[in-house]
């Protein structure tokens, strides 16, 4: 064996993390406790792989890599080269612990102001004008790790319509679109708009007296389902305006697999292939703010986490997601308009269709015909 070979050799050790199999614990440095569903993972030589935080924060890492990548929505993102027994992560933003029932029951007040809130939001979230955005998405599977970024305008008439100005796509190869699902879950079915008086009835509601002052008129609600199935969260409201200023949603498997699928394609669905889901967890949190007469959705973080099962004939196996999405946005002055400005349409989510019109399938092409850049692992 030369020299060069040998040289070669070390090289390739000390560059990449053999084989053996590591197990680490994800750990929030502040509140001390376990950080669930972060996605760790690495794109050496070209290929994706990847694993995933359990409940405990622990990670199995069975493959090679010479750099890995651990995110989280809710954390701040971190990289090594050589993992240690834990790995701190540091909060990107304030998280919600878990909704406790509070003994002292719900106030008699609560329920008519957000029964008013729900009758009066329609004139008070209304976007008059046009807002500049930045949407980011993540999808990190099993061997696949997509990442869409896209700026530019957006405005509400009927529906939304956005103006693409920047997109660029990280990806294998160039093959990949533009994904913006996420954008239309975030716009069309934010805390505010799915807020109804079915919510308000089903929800039982307490103030937070441990909460940090939001304002003199300002008080934040805890909200936990009555159904035996996960579905809480918080909304601050300011009581004199009765306006939702900030809210986040946590719901859990059941309630996911009831309220956002379709019994008909799921049932279809798992005939054809033995699918089921074995765990689904969404965190949504959106921030409200006012310009001029109206208030407008200007930050929203979007996190999906899945695992589904098939064991059919035609596919066998556990596939994992984690779709993590950042919305922001503010209002565009009119004269840093372009004139002669083009929007798209931004249709609804499809929310599993199975048969989508030619229409629909129209203004999907126009969205994906917008110039992109690629950024290829």
């Amino acid at each position: 064996m030369n020299k060069r070979t040998i040289v070669s050799i070390v090289f390739l050790c000390l560059s990449v993390t053999s084989f053996a199999q590591k197990t680490f614990v994800i750990w929030d440095k502040a509140n001390n406790i376990p950080v669930s569903r972060a996605s760790v993972y690495t794109t050496y030589m070209g290929k994706v792989r990847s694993t995933f935080s359990d409940q405990q924060g622990r990670v199995v890492v069975d493959f090679a890599f010479d750099n890995l990548m651990i995110s989280h929505i809710n954390y701040q993102k971190e990289s090594v080269k050589v993992l240690s027994d834990t790995l701190f992560m540091e909060q990107s933003m304030q998280l919600l612990s878990e909704v406790v029932v509070s003994p002292a029951g719900e106030p008699a007040w609560i329920k008519p102001m957000l029964m008013k809130f729900v009758k009066t939001k329609a004139k008070k979230y209304r976007s008059n004008g046009v807002l500049r955005y930045e949407y980011q998405t993540q999808n990190v599977g099993d061997t696949v790790l997509y990442r869409f970024l896209s700026k530019g305008l957006i405005r509400k008439k009927e529906l939304f319509e956005i103006s693409p100005l920047e997109n660029v796509i990280t990806f294998k190869d160039k093959s990949a679109g533009c994904d913006y699902s996420n954008l239309k879950n975030t716009l069309y079915h934010d805390f505010v708009s799915d807020m109804d008086e079915k919510f308000v009835k089903e929800h039982r509601f307490y103030v937070d007296n441990e909460s940090e002052s939001l304002g003199v008129n300002v008080v934040r609600l805890l909200f936990k389902s009555k159904k035996d199935w996960k579905d809480s969260g918080y909304l601050c409201i300011d009581t004199l305006q009765n306006v939702i200023l900030r809210a986040k949603r946590s719901t859990g498997l059941a309630y996911n697999v009831q309220h956002r699928t379709n019994a008909l394609v799921r049932s279809t669905i798992n005939a054809m292939y033995g699918h089921k889901y074995k765990d689904w967890q969404i965190d949504i949190e959106a921030v409200y703010q006012q310009a001029d007469n109206y208030f407008y959705l200007s930050s929203c973080r979007y996190s999906n986490y899945m695992q589904e099962e098939f064991d059919g004939k035609k596919k066998k196996g556990v596939e994992v997601y984690n779709v993590t999405s950042i919305y922001e946005a503010q209002p565009c002055q009119k004269n840093k308009m372009s004139e002669g400005t083009e929007f798209l349409l931004l249709p609804q989510p499809f929310a599993m269709k199975i048969i989508v019109s030619k229409k629909e399938r129209k203004q999907e092409e126009l969205l994906q015909d917008v110039k992109k850049e690629y950024n290829v692992y």
